[in-house]
């Protein structure tokens, strides 16, 4: 019996959504841009074969479905974070004209956040690949701590985990975080 639950007919269709994606956001772009003018009918063209053209790098069509769960999740978050607002008594006005206002913290925060998303689901998808490439005559894998572990091994996730929490890449993050604070708190012009 078919529930809701079952996704395996889904997996058919797997490779139409990201295409529909690519449709949408690339219309989407060129209706706004105008670059080639207000013909619809040529927008459309234009993201239609820039959707097909996609199906040929498969890695693309992976690369979309690994980040599509993650801007759901981001969606579902900005919209229960509007109704948290909207329950402490926020009118909905104001919420609408600082978010449409210039780019500021919100704008940067959600890029960053989108940027993060896009180098995970290149790293998981294209990451394996570049293992081969990894032991390079006369480089020396670091070794951190008492217990030696390696930053270079054979799987991709773990090299990739010992390397964002390595001492040396978190005290770079810890410097960069004090150093900009510094400059954003010293740039304030006094009123």
């Amino acid at each position: 019996m078919a529930t809701f639950l079952d996704i395996g007919l889904a997996q058919h269709f797997s490779v139409i959504f990201p295409v529909l994606l690519v449709f949408v956001i690339v219309f989407a772009l060129l209706e706004k841009s105008k670059i080639f003018g207000e013909n619809k009918g040529l927008h459309s063209l234009i993201a239609l074969s820039i959707a097909i053209m996609m199906l040929f790098v498969p890695g693309v069509v992976q690369v979309i479905a690994v980040m599509a769960p993650w801007f759901v999740l981001l969606f579902l978050l900005i919209i229960f974070f509007f109704l948290l607002l909207l329950s402490f008594g926020t009118k909905w006005e104001s919420i609408v004209s600082y978010a449409s206002g210039g780019w500021e913290t919100p704008h940067w925060f959600l890029l960053i956040i989108a940027g993060i998303v896009f180098v995970g689901a290149l790293g998981a998808v294209y990451g394996g690949a570049l293992l081969p490439f990894s032991e390079e005559p006369g480089a020396e894998p670091t070794e951190v701590g008492e217990e030696g572990l390696a930053t270079d091994t054979g799987d991709f996730n773990q090299n990739v985990g010992r390397v964002i929490f390595h001492p040396k890449t978190l005290g770079l993050l810890f410097l960069l975080m004090v150093g900009s604070l510094t400059i954003r708190l010293l740039s304030v012009s006094k009123q």
